[in-house]
């Protein structure tokens, strides 16, 4: 053998044991784990229970978006369309575009649907008779079954529909009140809207700020705890039970603000012979960056259904197709949702692998990933920046990371770490070994 054939297989050994190291230093059992790394379109370096299918928690999120990319393209738009009807109605159509929020508004969710309403104002529409919503491209399954119940009030629990504004959630800032003892003051958005609360928060002068906002018998929720008078309060975000309804109030709302009255009713439903006034459409590069480095939920599940036929099922069945199109193994794929918070979810390693393979140079789905210090890894990587992008996943018994690291010599790696019942600790030891070993390679 000579000198230079030996010198490139020293070569191509040494990330794979280098990756060896960093699994028996993790201390992860391999029950349960599945961890796939290798060059970036190269065969895999070590591969450890890559085809035992796993809960992927988060990490679903980026077989999402691949099969978004490969099924409705990269110029994809969802779109929602406004239209008038002879008798005075408004109707607005729905393809479950989840960008309709404060996001891009500076934070306030009231721009976007009053933007709106000036446009329908200026089409010339005086006045309302009912807003018609129809929101049919998707079921009305709003929750998946097998979400946690207990959670459901939280943001990541957000119902997804057709039709949803402001993340299908209420954000709600809890703030002190004059002096100790004084009930907590509350500023909610969409301020448009004025929602029925329980506030039985107290102001408190020190100690521990205690703030807990959840649903109630007499109200639509209530807020409960304390919280200390020098504090800048507490943010938080309730989920609303019906997303369509909320959206429609919310829509009436602005087009009362922006001088439109609605004289009649806000109801579900179609107009036949309506005529088109207004077409607004969110391209498909920023709903993944938001999919994928906020790990936004609700963006997942609206993408997940938009796939299919407009539900969990369809989105599942469309998911795999998508991901068998890019050539990707789909052997274990069970498909429950698409931001991963079912703990029913399955997938092996290597599948996440190729979906990365198979978008490893697909730049609208690299940049979506969080680069270090980004998003979900805002306090992770920061010294390897955009060297490493990759996908962060949590839930109960599951700790998930997937992504692209760049080694020191400039060589491109891809990896996917699904480990389930491991202490998190050792996950995110395991996972941080992972990457920072592969930082290391040329």
């Amino acid at each position: 053998m000579n000198a230079a054939l030996l010198v490139l297989l020293l070569v191509a050994q040494e990330p794979s044991s280098e990756l060896r190291r960093a699994l028996a230093a993790s201390g992860v059992k391999t029950q349960g784990l599945g961890l796939v790394a290798g060059r970036a379109g190269g065969e895999p370096l070590l591969a450890v229970g890559a085809e035992e299918p796993r809960a992927p928690a988060s990490n679903q999120k980026i077989l999402v978006g691949a099969a978004a990319i490969a099924k409705l393209g990269r110029d994809f738009h969802f779109e929602t369309r406004i239209s008038v009807g002879e008798g005075g109605d408004l109707m607005v159509v729905g393809e479950g575009d989840p960008n309709l929020s404060g996001r891009f508004f500076d934070g306030d969710p009231t721009r976007v649907l009053r933007a709106m309403a000036r446009d329908v104002r200026a089409k010339g529409v005086q006045r309302v008779r009912d807003l018609v919503l129809d929101a049919s491209r998707f079921d009305a399954q709003f929750i998946h079954p097998e979400w946690p119940t207990d959670q459901l009030d939280r943001w990541y629990c957000a119902p997804v529909a057709a039709l949803v504004y402001n993340d299908s959630c209420w954000d709600i800032t809890v703030l002190p009140g004059p002096a100790p003892g004084a009930p907590s003051r509350l500023l909610v958005q969409p301020s448009f809207l004025a929602p029925q609360i329980a506030n039985r928060c107290e102001t408190v002068r020190g100690g521990k700020q205690i703030v807990h906002i959840g649903r109630a018998e007499e109200s639509a929720f209530e807020v409960r705890g304390q919280v200390v008078l020098a504090s800048a309060g507490v943010a938080t975000n309730v989920t609303v039970r019906d997303p369509v309804r909320f959206f429609g109030e919310a829509f009436r709302a602005a087009l009362v603000a922006e001088g439109v009255p609605v004289d009649g009713a806000v109801r579900e439903g179609r107009l036949d012979g309506a005529r088109e006034i207004l077409v607004y459409r969110s391209d498909l590069e920023r709903t993944l960056k938001v999919m994928l480095t906020n790990s936004q939920n609700l963006y997942a599940e609206c993408v997940f259904k938009r796939l299919g036929e407009g539900s969990f099922a369809s989105g599942a069945l469309a998911l795999e197709e998508a991901l068998a199109s890019l050539g990707v193994t789909t052997a274990g794929l069970g498909a429950r949702d698409g931001s991963g918070l079912s703990k029913e979810n399955r997938v092996t390693a290597r599948t996440v692998y190729e979906a990365l393979q198979a978008m490893r140079d697909e730049a609208m789905f690299v940049e979506g990933l969080p680069a270090g210090g980004e998003g979900t890894l805002g306090k992770r990587y920061r010294d390897l920046g955009v060297r490493v992008r990759a996908k962060t996943g949590t839930i109960r018994g599951v700790s998930a990371l997937s992504g692209y690291v760049t080694g020191k010599g400039g060589g491109r790696y891809v990896f996917s770490i699904l480990a389930n019942g491991a202490s998190t600790a050792r996950a995110r030891r395991l996972q941080d070994l992972v990457v920072t070993s592969l930082a290391k390679c040329p």
